[in-house]
Formats: structure tokens, C-alpha cells, sequence
């Protein structure tokens, strides 16, 4: 302790003496990592289809940013402007035939991991390792405290002997003729023969990247729902917050951007909504709108749209921590300039309906990014012990906000009953900017332009009464008023006078023939 204070007391004696302002210590950041992924093909049509964008959002959850570029393509002179290169071979039969690469490689002295078959001589050497390979069978992959017993695997090599290497988890065989470790690294080199999107090896793959890159930080573990717009079961959205606030878990909720009506009764129980949310231990990101197909330019629009919801959020004493985006938008010059430039923090989502703009082969990073799962994939591994420990990198737990009430209390159960330690998200530093606001946690607190954020503010009940549409103005309105009174005075009079015409003349006929009969 009394060495720390020691140290920034002379720092800022430094800063003094030199001049150097203050603001500029604490401000500068480090770069982040940068990769480069090289690959043979994108293996479409096979079980490894997918494993390069698995790749990337594990990258992108260690705060890296990532080049990449297939070997056909490589230009010569790429691998000595990198210091980590991942190599990722899915095809058995296809040789490498770009000499630029090829002779580029054979003085390339920086990391190294290679991905897949084709483990080149010189890695093997250098790492001292026998390889054999496995052709059709099933096999069992473990990894810390996880493990799936049947995975089909083809024409896969397995490490037969590594001497001197760090060892990552095993793969065994059911007849019992392979028992081998998943992985080996020593110092900057590292071999993972296997790796497929879908199963266990697309997270085993990650203890492994985390020592390559040499991280430090300690993976979360976030409970995440998305999914949530204006017209959602707004009352349904409070209950959840009610329970999980109850229960005690943290969580956070990817909400829809609205960039028009903000003024709407609509938008203002949206906007309540969200600050109960976030009164309830409830994190907020912005997602990234839906792109129309029909959209070619997107450009400093998506800036001042995506600006404007940030800052109707901010004004309302809301504070959105990050983006939510599906991967590919960081692979976008548009997406990523205009879209995601407020953000350093982000969650990226699987691509489901990849529409580029203006696509690039380096991507966007950010001070803190998260691995996205669904339950239905944690579930397929088997995991000793009752306690689920954290994942090397910082990963959400994502659902699609609930249609029902008992829905709701079923999966709100199942939390608590998984023994999984949902963290914080504010915990994390995280900072977003516009031209008009700053918003950003500080001690797991939300500030908004320094300003700390009161999370007691009562609910307001939204009046249902507005005018959706300006009435136009309407000629001879109030002549057609007052014709309309005359109308309705002239038959009330009218009708009077037929009622006391009608009382006379039933006395007469009662004088005239009543009397008569007696």
C-alpha cells in the first residue's frame, strides 16, 4: 500500500515539474492486441462451416482487433507488420501454393498459433511434436471443468507426443486407442488441431487465446436479454426486473432504438420502463437498429440517429453502457465509424442477416467486448461440480425477452437453480459519447456529464390522452358549431310545443266523450 501511494506521488511530482498535464497520464490507453488470421477457406458445406466467425467474436471478447485475409490473397511483406498471426487450415487436400507466403513464412519470427490440419514442419519441430491422425469416429473433448463425451470428428489430427509444452484439456477416443491433449502452447507458439463452431472445442479454444494473448483480466459472466422495443410487454419487462432484483442477480437488457415520435406517450412509458429497469440492477445497451436492404449509403445519418436516441436516453437520467451488434458490423466502415463510434464497450451477437455497407478485412475493438452463448449450447456439456465457474473471456448468457408471465417465473427459477454467479455489468468501466452528453460508471455507479444518476426516481404514470396528429384546421368550424346549437334548440322546441299540444288535446277529448258517458 505504502509503495502505491509512493508511486503516485511521484508521478504527479513528475507531471508538475514538467508540465505535463495531468489529464494525460490517466487518459492514455495501450493499444489493443492486433491479429492477423490467415486461412485456407471458409469450409462451407462442412462441419467446420462458421469457425472463423467464432474466431473472431472470441477475439474480439479479448479486446483485440483482428486483419484478416485467406493465403490465396496474401500480398507479400503482410506477416512481418504483425507480431501474432493465427493460421486456420480447414481443407485436408489444399496446399499452399502463394510463394509470397510461403517465403515469408520461413522468416516469420513473431507468435504463432495454428488451427486445424496442416500443422507446417517448422511449428511441429519447434514445439517437438508427434502427430497422427483420426479418421471416423466420436470423441470425447474436456476442458477445465467441461466436457461433451460425442463429438463426430473426421479426418482429425491429434497430438500423439508433445515434450516441454503447456497442455490444455484431452481428447480421448471409445475404443480407448487416443488419449491425447486438446492444445499445446510454449511461449508464443501454440497448436490446436481441432476446432469447430457449435461444440465444446469453440470454447476450449479460448483458454487457449487467453494465455497466447496473454490476458490477465478475469472473464464475467453477464445474464443478457434482447429483443425489446417500444411495443413490448413493457408491464411483463418490470416484473422481471422485480424478480431478478429480488433474487439478486444482475442483468442486462439490449434495447431497439427509436429515432422518431420520441415525444410519443409511447416512447415515454418505453422510457420509464427502462429507468425502473435500471433502478433494479439492470444495465442498459443500445442495439443496433435493423438495416433495410434497400439502404445503400448510410454514412453521418446512422451517427446523428443513433446520437440522438443515446442522448434522449441520457436526458431521461438513463445510462446506456454499450452497443449490442451482431459481429459483422464491426467488419464495416460505415457500421463501424458511424453506427459504433459512441461505444468502447460492446456485446456481439452470432450474424444472422450479415448486409454490409462497405465491408472491410480489419475490425473495430473495444476497451470491453463480450462472447455471446445461448442456453441451449451451455447445456450440451457435461461440468462437474454444482458451481459453473467462469468462461476465460467474458461472456453473456443471451435470451429473447419473454412473451409470458410463466415463462418469465420458469427461466427466472432456473437462474437461481443453475449455480451459475451472474456478474455486474456496470462494474466495468465503460464510456459513452455524443456532442451533447457523457455517460459512463465509475465504482459500479452511473454518471451522466460527472454527474452521478439518482436510481430512486419515482415511476410517472404516462397519460394515454395525446394528440398523435395535429388536427388540421378546418374551414367554417365554428359556423357549423353554432348552426349545429340553433338545430338542437329549435327541436327541443319543437318538441315542447308537441308535448303541450298533445296534453291540450287529450283534455279535450276527455271533456268531450269521457263526459258525455257518465
Amino acid at each position: 500500500m505504502h509503495v502505491k501511494i509512493m508511486i503516485r506521488t511521484l508521478i504527479v511530482t513528475l507531471v508538475v515539474i514538467l508540465g505535463i498535464p495531468l489529464s494525460f497520464v490517466h487518459a492514455s490507453k495501450p493499444e489493443p492486441a492486433h491479429v492477423l488470421i490467415i486461412y485456407d477457406s471458409l469450409a462451407k458445406g462442412t462441419s467446420r462451416e462458421g469457425n472463423i466467425e467464432a474466431l473472431q467474436r472470441l477475439l474480439a471478447s479479448f479486446g483485440v482487433k483482428v486483419t484478416e485475409t485467406t493465403m490465396d490473397n496474401y500480398k507479400k511483406g503482410t506477416l512481418a507488420k504483425y507480431t501474432s498471426v493465427i493460421a486456420v487450415r480447414n481443407a485436408n487436400e489444399l496446399t499452399i501454393s502463394n510463394t509470397d507466403y510461403i517465403q515469408d513464412f520461413a522468416s516469420y519470427e513473431g507468435d504463432y498459433l495454428h488451427i486445424g490440419v496442416q500443422l507446417p514442419s517448422k511449428i511441429q519441430t519447434e514445439l517437438n511434436l508427434t502427430i497422427q491422425n483420426a479418421n471416423e469416429q466420436f470423441v470425447k473433448l474436456s476442458i477445465g471443468q467441461f466436457s461433451e463425451p460425442t463429438i463426430h470428428v473426421s479426418h482429425m489430427p491429434y497430438i500423439v507426443q508433445a515434450m516441454g509444452s503447456i497442455q490444455y484439456g484431452s481428447i480421448s477416443s471409445e475404443n480407448n486407442d487416443m488419449d491425447t491433449p486438446y492444445a499445446v502452447r510454449h511461449d508464443g507458439l501454440a497448436y490446436v488441431p481441432y476446432y469447430e463452431k457449435g461444440n465444446l472445442s469453440e470454447i476450449a479454444l479460448a483458454y487457449v487465446l487467453k494465455d497466447w494473448l496473454r490476458v490477465t483480466e478475469q472473464g464475467k459472466t453477464y445474464l443478457l436479454f434482447k429483443e425489446v422495443y417500444p411495443f413490448s410487454d413493457l408491464p411483463l419487462l418490470e416484473k422481471m426486473a422485480d424478480k431478478l432484483y429480488s433474487a439478486g442477480i444482475p442483468f442486462i437488457v439490449s434495447v431497439r432504438p427509436v429515432f422518431h415520435n420520441t415525444d410519443y406517450p409511447a416512447m415515454q412509458r418505453y422510457l420509464e420502463t427502462l429507468k425502473y429497469v435500471q433502478s433494479h440492477n439492470g444495465s442498459i445497451l443500445v442495439n443496433t437498429p435493423v438495416v433495410s436492404s434497400t439502404i445503400q449509403e448510410i454514412g453521418p445519418e446512422l451517427k446523428a440517429q443513433m446520437e440522438l436516441f443515446v442522448d434522449v436516453l441520457a436526458d431521461y437520467e438513463i445510462a446506456p453502457l454499450g452497443l449490442g451488434a451482431e459481429m459483422y458490423w464491426t467488419y464495416d466502415q460505415q457500421y463501424s465509424e458511424y453506427g459504433m463510434g459512441s461505444f468502447d464497450s460492446a456485446v456481439l451477437f452470432p450474424n444472422e442477416n450479415i448486409r454490409h455497407r462497405s465491408q472491410s478485412d480489419s475490425s473495430k475493438s473495444f476497451s470491453s467486448s463480450v462472447y455471446t452463448i445461448q442456453l441451449d449450447f451451455l447445456e450440451q456439456f457435461e461440468h462437474t461440480g454444482k458451481v459453473i465457474e467462469r468462461f476465460p473471456m467474458s461472456t453473456a448468457l443471451v435470451y429473447n425477452f419473454f412473451e409470458t408471465e410463466a415463462e418469465l417465473d420458469q427461466n427466472v427459477q432456473a437462474y437461481i437453480d443453475s449455480w451459475i454467479t451472474f456478474d455486474d455489468y456496470k462494474s466495468v468501466p465503460h464510456n459513452v459519447q455524443t456532442q451533447a452528453n457523457t455517460i459512463s460508471t465509475h465504482n459500479g455507479m452511473f454518471e451522466i456529464n460527472g454527474h452521478s444518476v439518482d436510481l430512486n426516481n419515482a415511476y410517472r404514470t404516462v397519460s394515454p390522452e395525446y394528440s398523435y396528429k395535429p388536427e388540421p384546421e378546418k374551414s367554417f368550424e365554428t359556423l357549423f358549431s353554432i348552426q349545429n346549437k340553433i338545430f338542437i334548440v329549435l327541436i327541443l322546441l319543437t318538441l315542447f310545443a308537441f308535448g303541450i299540444m298533445f296534453i291540450i288535446g287529450y283534455r279535450l277529448y276527455k271533456r268531450k266523450y269521457l263526459n258525455r258517458r257518465r
